[in-house]
């Protein structure tokens, strides 16, 4: 992709980023965001996902549903907000989703849940699940 789009310097490590830095290779950007990001991806997911019966038991719990809108329009889980995957840093939405409460991400790929939750835990969201 990133060829495709007339970049010429470019460069992939088997271990990610990790496999980069051990190589000594220059890193630019955010070396915070970057350590973040690194030690968010040894998260266990696993034990972010929970049933919808659990979540309902949760303090202050918000379902938000990052599908697209037929779907969610053709059946979604009770009170559950809508927010489009495309739309998912607009103000409004981040002004809809409040700290304090316990955001349970609903989307059918597994992996796009991951990287929503992973995102919202980077934004300091401290209580993000994935539901099952």
């Amino acid at each position: 992709m990133a060829v495709e789009n007339g970049y010429k310097n470019v460069y992939w490590m088997r271990d990610g980023i990790n496999g980069w830095k051990k190589a000594g290779f220059p890193i630019v950007g955010d070396q915070k965001l970057l350590e973040d990001l690194i030690s968010l991806n040894k998260t266990d997911f696993a034990q972010l996902v929970i049933a919808e019966k659990e979540a309902r038991n949760l303090k202050n719990c918000t379902f938000v549903d990052f599908r697209d809108k037929t779907k969610f329009d053709k059946h979604h889980v009770k009170d559950a907000n809508h927010v489009d995957y495309s739309d998912m840093f607009s103000k409004p939405m981040m002004e809809e989703l409040n700290k304090s409460n316990s955001l349970v991400i609903i989307h059918d790929v597994p992996e796009v849940a991951g990287v929503i939750a992973a995102t919202l835990k980077l934004m300091d969201y401290p209580d993000i699940y994935i539901l099952q």
